[in-house]
């Protein structure tokens, strides 16, 4: 496993204005060090604090427990004003009502600490559906870099990828909720490092992407492009992107609820019990998910040194989002794309398009073309090498804008232009789902048309 020097310089550090800008190399640069994690990840201070689990890490529970106690001990000597006297505490019969007090208080504390230890193990099982099955698979690279995805044990979504350096990790994307996080960092550190986890890069803002951001203590460099700050203090869980994704969520438990209730095979019931477990799990997670921003931004790229790995954030224009990032590794040839190009041979290889710029995004595609890379590893689907799949993506956004444009034109409601628009020339390489266009990208195509040519 290859390390870098634990004196390595990051070009780029936390903005000290409104968190708005970062420097890359041309720009000048600035060394950025953060102290090293007192645990092997931030998750692994909540299994051993009082952490409530709406809101992992080490802070609130432990403060409050010692604010108890030094309260309590303070208590047993305090001077008390009476009738315009101070009385002194701590003598006499008084000193022993004190200690039996400081004594409950204690008791209190205690019983206070297993109680809340019960919350987050009780809430840990409602949250995480494996039963010991491990969520996620991991395949190394190359040296010190891992692709994760998810096994289906839980509710996961989306890809990312560990970098492992000489005193700590990296981690690119944390997944769909707080829970798939936690369960995330505890197998990084289980299978491949126990080194603490001290940058997150964000690819974009999307909910299955980055809605693990909240488990990492403040101290941890999470880093995205402006706009993913910008949209995650605009409330971005009430966005319609992720509402479209989750709103169904509770009425997938009741239906799968309905279906185990009428089963009558063993094996499907038993399958169907497992989906239930995992679908109420993931509800449950999403309930506990806050919402956390990156706290260092850039705007067109950025480049992180630590030893010798080179870790440089590409802007590559507008395409999925108003907002990826393209996070490329130069020596290691390697480029996590996030939902920017999922252009994974087959029907997985189209994005979702319902936040998505259609007409920029075939030029955006040029600026990854540009890059010197062997291996994309793309947010949804496995890590592949053919890039001729960047030119089929071009030329399926470039006639589904076409067809969309000429439709709108035409007077045609995005909904009837969705069943009319015929992709099928594409079939070769995205199979049915070439047939015909999604809904949401449609909607998304005329939502941009009207912006530029109103009707």
């Amino acid at each position: 496993m290859r390390r870098g020097s634990s004196s390595g310089r990051a070009t780029a550090t936390r903005p000290s204005s409104r968190w708005s800008s970062a420097i890359s190399p041309p720009r000048g640069g600035a060394t950025a060090t953060r102290p090293s994690c007192r645990a092997r990840s931030p998750f692994m201070c909540a299994t051993t604090t009082w952490s409530a689990p709406t809101e992992p890490g080490c802070t609130t529970a432990t403060s409050t427990s010692s604010i108890i106690i030094r309260r309590s001990r303070a208590e047993s000597s305090r001077s008390e004003r009476r009738g315009g006297r101070v009385e002194e505490r701590g003598t006499g019969a008084t000193d022993m009502r004190n200690w039996l007090n400081g004594r409950r208080d204690l008791a209190r504390v205690a019983a206070l600490g297993l109680a809340m230890v019960a919350v987050v193990a009780v809430a840990a099982q409602e949250t995480d559906p494996t039963d010991g099955k491990r969520a996620y698979r991991f395949e190394e690279l190359t040296d010190g870099v891992w692709f994760a995805t998810g096994t289906g044990a839980m509710t996961t979504m989306s890809n990312s990828l560990v970098i492992v350096n000489d005193d700590h990790a990296m981690l690119v994307d944390t997944s769909v909720t707080p829970a798939a996080a936690r369960k995330l960092v505890a197998e990084i550190a289980d299978e491949i490092t126990d080194l603490p986890i001290r940058y997150v890069f964000n690819t974009h803002f999307h909910f299955d992407h980055a809605h693990g951001n909240q488990i990492f203590d403040d101290d941890v460099e999470i880093v995205g492009h402006d706009y993913v700050r910008t949209q995650f203090l605009a409330d971005s869980p009430n966005q319609r992107t992720n509402r479209s994704f989750t709103a169904g969520t509770r009425q997938q438990v009741e239906q799968l609820k309905e279906r185990v209730a009428a089963a009558t095979d063993a094996s499907e019931r038993s399958q169907l019990e497992l989906n239930l477990r995992i679908t109420e799990a993931h509800l449950n997670a999403l309930a506990e998910t806050r919402v956390k921003a990156p706290n260092v931004t850039y705007n067109d790229t950025m480049t992180i040194v630590k030893g010798d790995r080179e870790i440089q954030l590409h802007y590559p224009g507008r395409g999925h989002t108003a907002g990826d990032t393209l996070v490329f590794l130069p020596e290691e040839k390697i480029v996590f794309t996030g939902d920017f190009f999922v252009g994974s041979p087959g029907a997985n290889g189209l994005p979702y398009m319902g936040d998505g710029f259609v007409h920029e995004w075939p030029a955006s595609l040029d600026r990854l073309k540009a890059l010197d890379f062997d291996t994309i590893v793309p947010g949804h689907g496995n890590p592949f090498q053919e890039r001729e799949q960047i030119d089929h993506l071009q030329a399926y956004l470039r006639d589904l804008w076409n067809q969309a444009s000429k439709l709108r034109a035409d007077g045609v409601s995005a909904e009837d232009a969705a069943g009319r628009i015929d992709l099928s020339a594409h079939a070769a390489h995205y199979g049915d789902r070439a047939r015909s266009a999604d809904p949401r990208a449609v909607v998304r195509i005329y939502e941009v048309l009207q912006i530029l040519h109103p009707m």
